[in-house]
């Protein structure tokens, strides 16, 4: 029995699909969704007249062929600035575990920022009243005007 091997066709993302056509079908529309992602992106996020922005600059410069190079970055960026910080009552601040990956020799260093990092915590809990005691102080002082 000679049975036909199956033959697929492989599209520019790396797809398989069974006919040649389908793989050139499915990177025509590859292409054109790339095209008008770039276009919205472009478009919403035009240079503003007072900003020095160079992604924005960098941004309309693009195009369609380092698109997909271009977001693999920024959600890599996107992915690590996650990793590397942390936000604490509204700041974001370098994350120490991070900071230990990046810097290991860093350990003096290190000991201090978690140092700093607890003695902050520390007379924060001391210090500070409840946002509902403010509210209530507040509203008194209304119904008394």
């Amino acid at each position: 029995m000679n049975k036909e091997r199956a033959k697929f066709y492989q599209s520019g993302d790396g797809s398989y699909f069974y006919s040649a056509d389908d793989a050139e079908k499915w990177d025509y529309l590859d292409k054109m969704g790339q095209l008008n992602l770039l276009h919205v992106l472009k478009k919403e996020w035009e240079p503003e007249e007072s900003s020095q922005s160079k992604l924005r600059q960098t941004l309309q410069k693009l195009n369609v062929d380092e698109f997909e190079d271009f977001m693999a970055d920024i959600l890599g960026i996107c992915e690590s600035f996650e990793e590397m910080v942390y936000e604490y009552e509204g700041n974001i601040n370098l994350n120490p575990e991070y900071l230990a990956k990046v810097y290991p020799n860093e350990i003096e260093s290190l000991k201090k920022l978690k140092q700093q990092i607890q003695e902050h915590k520390e007379w924060k809990e001391k210090h500070q009243a409840s946002y509902s005691f403010l509210t209530k102080k507040s509203l008194e002082i209304n119904e008394n005007d």
